[in-house]
């Protein structure tokens, strides 16, 4: 993803205005104290594309306000604000400065530097837990859109026989070959690169985790890469566009398995059926 985001921050909460500003490009959002702090994109955000979001958000009587967000150097921020995370007691996220834990099966190191990725996110944490489930043994591995490499390498950890890792931010594929070093992995294949440009086909395992418009785009794409009987597994992904994102895949060949939920974001499972 890219690091440079405009937040508007808006007065109060209203989930049908949470589906709007999702189609106007919003990629991430946030909720505390009836303040919903939206994401979007500064490349795309021109004057007419903000002046419609402002619009849309006065037709629900609340009230705003723009606020440039710049490049973050997340591995400060990590080194700052963030403990350790541990999934279902299965996975443990830490910094190299951060103790070791051998009490728990699988440990990634992490330093995210400018990729996003840390399994602080609600969808990293959803992605991590249901990899968990999903047998990666002698499986070739696609993650689309990779930030650190957290799921990468947590699928080379599984037993996943080799990974294909891409995404455009050139941050992002130095980040997650920097991760893959760190924690010893040495079968990810990473590059900065579109799901348009990837060569390889017949993946066993898809891992996605983006955000609503990008998966809607990529629906056809993902179904040419991925095996008959394939797993696909996707988030970003808020609870009211579950529905959208099960259909548009569904018209794609794919058939949804399993799923889980945290805070307002949903993880979805699929198999490839035809």
């Amino acid at each position: 993803m890219s690091n440079n985001y405009m937040i508007c921050r808006i007065h109060g909460f209203d989930e049908g205005l949470l589906a709007l500003l999702s189609d106007a490009g919003f990629e991430s959002f946030e909720e505390e104290d009836n303040l919903l702090s939206g994401y979007i994109p500064a490349a795309i955000l021109d004057k007419t594309r903000k002046k419609e979001i402002e619009e849309t958000i006065r037709g629900f009587g609340l009230k705003y306000e723009w606020e440039a967000l710049a490049a973050q150097n997340w591995n400060a921020l990590w080194e700052s604000n963030f403990e350790p995370v541990v999934v279902e007691e299965i996975c443990r996220i830490r910094a190299e400065f951060h103790p070791s834990d051998p009490s728990v099966p699988y440990e990634i190191v992490i330093q995210p530097k400018m990729a996003f990725g840390t399994g602080h996110h609600q969808t990293t944490y959803m992605m991590l837990k249901m990899m968990s489930k999903i047998p990666f043994v002698d499986k070739q591995v696609f993650d689309y859109g990779c930030g650190t490499g957290i799921l990468a390498i947590f699928a080379s950890m599984l037993g996943a026989s080799s990974i294909v890792a891409i995404d455009i931010e050139e941050e992002s594929h130095h980040n997650t070959l920097e991760n893959a070093i760190i924690n010893q992995i040495t079968n990810i294949t990473a590059r900065q690169s579109t799901l348009e440009e990837t060569a390889e086909h017949g993946f066993d395992i898809v891992l996605a985790n983006i955000n609503r418009n990008v998966l809607l785009q990529s629906a056809d794409g993902l179904a040419n890469i991925i095996k008959h009987h394939g797993v696909l597994l996707v988030s970003g992904i808020l609870l009211e566009d579950e529905e959208a994102i099960v259909s548009a895949f569904g018209h794609s060949g794919f058939i949804p398995i399993d799923a889980t939920k945290r805070d307002n974001w949903v993880c979805l499972q699929f198999e490839k059926s035809f």
